[in-house]
């Protein structure tokens, strides 16, 4: 017989994200490894701005998993804008750490996310002035749990 338990902790949220180029990542059952850490981003977001959800969806090649991880980059700046513009129109795979200290790795090199941004500065001091992002994109399978890959 299998058991879900009833887990003696249990925190929502991620805690953070990176982007990874889908030629720089190998994914092997529950573990990646990088070609080259070079083109990685490290993304700091606004505690609990970061959400990652991934629902079943039926697709023409049967059961299929639509995910989407969401977050925001506080201030607009140039360096901020220059890494942006890097990604814009690239696809990533993205590794997320949850509150938990669990690892995920969402997307895969064969089929990656895309990726989008909003800004918006907000109209007086105490708005949120920064970035939002999306990652997104339909999957062939859910995103797998990872050992530490740093």
């Amino acid at each position: 017989m299998k058991h879900l338990n009833k887990p003696s902790d249990n925190m929502g949220g991620l805690l953070s994200i990176w982007a990874v180029l889908p030629s720089d990542i190998s994914i092997s059952f529950n573990s990646v490894s990088f070609f080259t850490t070079d083109n990685i981003v490290e993304m700091y977001c606004s505690p609990g701005s970061i959400s990652f959800t991934e629902k079943a969806t039926q697709e023409k090649y049967g059961l299929g998993y639509k995910n989407e991880i969401n977050a925001f980059i506080p201030k607009d700046s140039e360096e901020v804008q220059s890494i942006i513009n890097d990604m814009i129109g690239r696809k990533w795979v993205v590794i997320l750490l949850d509150q938990n200290e669990k690892f995920k790795v969402a997307g895969t090199p064969e089929i990656p996310l895309r990726v989008s941004f909003d800004l918006d500065t907000g109209m007086d001091t105490p708005d949120r002035n920064g970035h939002s992002i999306s990652f997104y994109g339909n999957q062939s399978s859910k995103a797998r749990f990872i050992t530490d890959p740093f």
